[in-house]
């Protein structure tokens, strides 16, 4: 495991960490983890062990003391998978991949009693105590990953401590970092990119801003002008260009990656106007590591660009009876990496997303591959929509919609009514645009006229890689819509 290695030859006095105002340098922050290892190891965690960590109470789980539970965890050789809402650790209780969670005493009160509680919290403003740390046994630690994309069927695949170091890898095969890389994380910690890119900064010499307690703006505000890099979703960006509307200072000397989503040409022209100087795009998987990285205007040939295939991977293009399809046509995305895990540590119910066959991983997504090697995502398998008997795509209907004047945010989905199925648009737009001119673009849109419904909402949820959970937009419209049939403008 390089990167517990790198950490001792970095000058100790260089700043790997900062909370707030608070700077913590590279010896402090060995120190905590040598302290919390030990502290670990005398409850019994070590190799063999399989642990959630939950030392964190903000939603990503970028803590100063998660980060050092983690990174003792690895020094003592345990497998560990990162938990921080009550979700995963349903899923990993129920999944039998944990047998013991490591966190402060108030995180343990839906921890069922056959779970071993270890308690453990680290607050770097207090004096360290001396500790000898136990032997490094960090060849044999593991990291068992949560991912259920857009299936809503959690499963867990474990990386080696060969796997864990080969990954973290890739993201300085695609970033300059180096001593001078301030990274900001804003993609949550049980993530691979949330989980890699601090430790791809740690093991370059650095420094990572990890949020205090202050109010969520005032982190923001803060950690955006510092950084010199951040990794966000789609969905991340745009929330922040929308807070904080004026230019950034540090632009000109500040990247910003995107994983996980389409990028919007609009979110990159003003991230491009007042965030950054540069703006890549990425795709990968939990399952096969990086995929493809490029510049942001790439998204001006195909909208669904994602960057460009990277060495070491496959990538094709097939159809449902997993044939080749010819360069540039659409079809069902197939890959087999040098990186690629070998498969799930649970049981996956169906195929319909997400799985192992043949030697190739089938995420689930739909896709164009051209002759340069560019990759377009033009939506999931479970993205078409059936409208009575009428299937469309998703995501070609949204990207059709999207250039639409007033409209900021969009998704389209099916509300199944008692009278029958109805499409719905679900637009986010500001308060005073009106919504009848858009709906008569809307209508010119769709073929042989057919019906729909036009509804405003506040924001359009996605998950932690900026994703949407289509079936849950359209229960809860369901839900508000009813048999009422009323003009839901707000919801």
């Amino acid at each position: 495991m390089t990167i517990l290695s790198s950490l001792n030859r970095h000058p100790p006095e260089d700043i790997a960490v900062r909370v707030g105002a608070l700077e913590l340098a590279y010896g402090r922050f060995v120190a905590d983890i040598d302290s919390a290892a030990t502290r670990l190891a005398a409850e019994g965690v070590g190799e063999g062990s399989r642990v959630g960590i939950r030392s964190a109470t903000l939603a990503t789980g970028h803590t100063y003391a998660n980060w050092v539970a983690h990174l003792a965890t690895i020094r003592l050789g345990a497998a560990h998978v990162s938990i921080v809402e009550q979700g995963s650790l349903a899923a990993a209780i129920t999944g039998g991949v944990i047998d013991s969670i490591i966190g402060p005493p108030r995180s343990f009160d839906d921890v069922p009693a056959a779970i071993t509680r270890i308690e453990y919290d680290c607050d770097p403003r207090r004096p360290l105590a001396p500790a000898t740390p136990p032997p490094d046994r960090k060849a044999s630690a593991a990291r068992i990953n949560l991912t259920s994309g857009t299936t809503g069927s959690p499963k867990f695949l474990t990386w080696s401590a060969a796997m864990i170091d080969a990954r973290i890898a890739q993201v300085g095969d695609g970033l300059p970092l180096g001593p001078d890389t301030i990274l900001y994380p804003l993609l949550h910690i049980r993530t691979t990119a949330g989980f890699r890119y601090p430790i791809a900064v740690w093991q370059a010499g650095g420094c990572v801003l990890l949020p205090d307690d202050a109010d969520a703006r005032i982190r923001d505000s803060d950690g955006l002008v510092r950084s010199t890099l951040i990794a966000a979703s789609p969905v991340q960006l745009a929330e922040r260009l929308q807070v904080f509307p004026d230019p950034w200072a540090g632009r000109a000397g500040r990247t910003i990656i995107v994983l996980g989503g389409r990028l919007p040409s609009a979110v990159r022209d003003t991230a491009l106007k007042i965030a950054c100087e540069t703006l890549l795009i990425g795709y990968g998987s939990t399952e096969t590591g990086s995929i493809a990285l490029g510049p942001s205007d790439l998204i001006d040939r195909h909208i669904g660009a994602v960057g460009f295939v990277r060495n070491g991977v496959t990538v094709e293009i097939v159809d449902a009876a997993r044939a080749a399809v010819p360069t540039g046509e659409s079809g069902i995305v197939r890959i087999k990496t040098d990186l690629m895990s070998a498969g799930y540590e649970t049981a996956v119910p169906g195929k319909e997303a997400g799985h192992f066959d043949n030697g190739y991983f089938y995420p689930g997504d739909i896709g164009r591959l051209f002759d340069d090697d560019l990759l377009a995502i033009e939506g999931r398998l479970t993205d078409t929509l059936n409208v009575g008997g009428w299937k469309v795509s998703a995501p070609e209907l949204e990207a059709k919609l999207s250039f639409l004047p007033g409209i900021d945010d969009l998704v389209a989905c099916v509300m199944p009514l008692a009278e029958g199925d109805l499409l719905t648009i679900a637009v986010v737009t500001r308060d005073d645009v009106d919504l009848t001119p858009i709906a008569t673009l809307i209508q010119a849109k769709l073929p042989n006229g057919r019906t729909f419904h036009l509804v405003r909402l506040k924001s359009i949820p996605r998950n932690a890689m900026g994703k949407v959970p289509r079936a849950m937009i359209a229960n809860k419209l369901t839900a508000l819509y009813g048999a009422s049939r009323k003009n839901l403008t707000s919801a």
